[in-house]
């Protein structure tokens, strides 16, 4: 299947295609297990939903998150006003530091989708 320009109806920029190409490529690495899993997802259920598979998997990999917590990647909605919600303040599931996360990511013209965001974040304030 093609390249998609949106994932749950949510647009997509240069910058976010980027990073998905990226995961992709980077989860394909991973092992030859992870390999035949992203092409069998890419034939059977697309482009885009494998994608973001990938960038979840590279940043639950890269940012070494326990079972429960969430990557920046599945942050659904303004990251302002979730961080303002009351519910924020008790951080159910890594919910506040995947936003927290994902707020520097977009302050720095960077996408949800980064596979390695602390990494990205290191390469952008050195330039």
């Amino acid at each position: 299947m093609g390249k998609t320009d949106s994932l749950d109806g949510a647009p997509l920029s240069a910058v976010d295609r980027e990073a998905l190409e990226r995961a992709l490529d980077m989860a394909r690495q991973e092992s030859p297990a992870q390999r035949d899993q992203i092409d069998r997802m890419l034939r059977e259920d697309g482009w885009g939903r494998t994608a973001e598979f990938a960038a979840y998997c590279c940043q639950d990999h890269h940012l070494k998150l326990k079972p429960w917590e969430m990557p920046p990647c599945w942050v659904r909605g303004d990251p302002d006003a979730i961080l303002a919600a009351p519910a924020a303040n008790h951080d159910y599931r890594g919910h506040r530091q995947a936003t927290l996360l994902l707020k520097r990511l977009l302050a720095a013209g960077l996408s949800k989708y980064e596979p390695d965001p602390e990494a990205a974040l290191k390469r952008k304030a050195a330039h």
